[in-house]
């Protein structure tokens, strides 16, 4: 039996931007439902296989100053340097404004502050042409959380110190106490 689409008529249901709806237009990257979800998932697959996960929140510094064009610019490039210099298997997501959030897979904090600087770096290099920095927070499980919505907001609080100490600066979650 032949398959074909006529125009206006969807077989599958699906409509022309059903995954559109899910992805950020502007860096081509999932949105911050889906970031929602995967920190769910990706934090209970950890817990079963007892791993490691950790969050990285990347914020373009003084994201909020920018005019429209220029912010644009800046996170796309934000998205392109995270997603190419992290692993394939790591998950990168636009969480909203300025900030991009890696899901980073078996890997403990020390791990997930060594894929950060190697971020920060691959901007450092670039800024001079574009004057983009990032500052970045840093949570992971089991250390600072060990539940997704705890490890979400630990990662959060990392990243707001950072910018509260100045662009491009990098800041770990305090881990639980005991």
């Amino acid at each position: 039996m032949a398959r074909h689409r006529t125009r206006g008529v969807d077989p599958g249901g699906l409509g022309p931007d059903a995954l559109g709806s899910v992805m950020d237009p502007i860096t081509g990257l999932p949105d911050f439902r889906v970031f929602g979800v995967l920190v769910e998932r990706k934090l209970a697959l950890a817990r079963r296989a007892l791993q490691p996960v950790s969050l990285v929140l990347f914020e373009v510094d003084g994201f909020e100053q920018l005019g429209a064009t220029p912010a644009r610019v800046a996170l796309r490039l934000a998205a392109r340097l995270v997603r190419g210099t992290l692993r394939d298997s790591d998950s990168v997501c636009h969480c909203s404004g300025g900030i991009v959030a890696a899901i980073l897979d078996d890997t403990p904090h020390s791990g997930a502050v060594w894929a950060a600087d190697r971020v920060r770096r691959e901007v450092a290099a670039r800024s001079y042409h574009t004057g983009v920095t990032l500052s970045m927070g840093v949570a992971s499980y089991p250390t600072h959380a060990l539940e997704a919505p705890d490890l979400r907001d630990r990662a959060f609080a990392a990243l707001y110190m950072a910018r509260s100490l100045g662009p491009s600066r990098l800041e770990v979650a305090e881990p639980m106490p005991h």
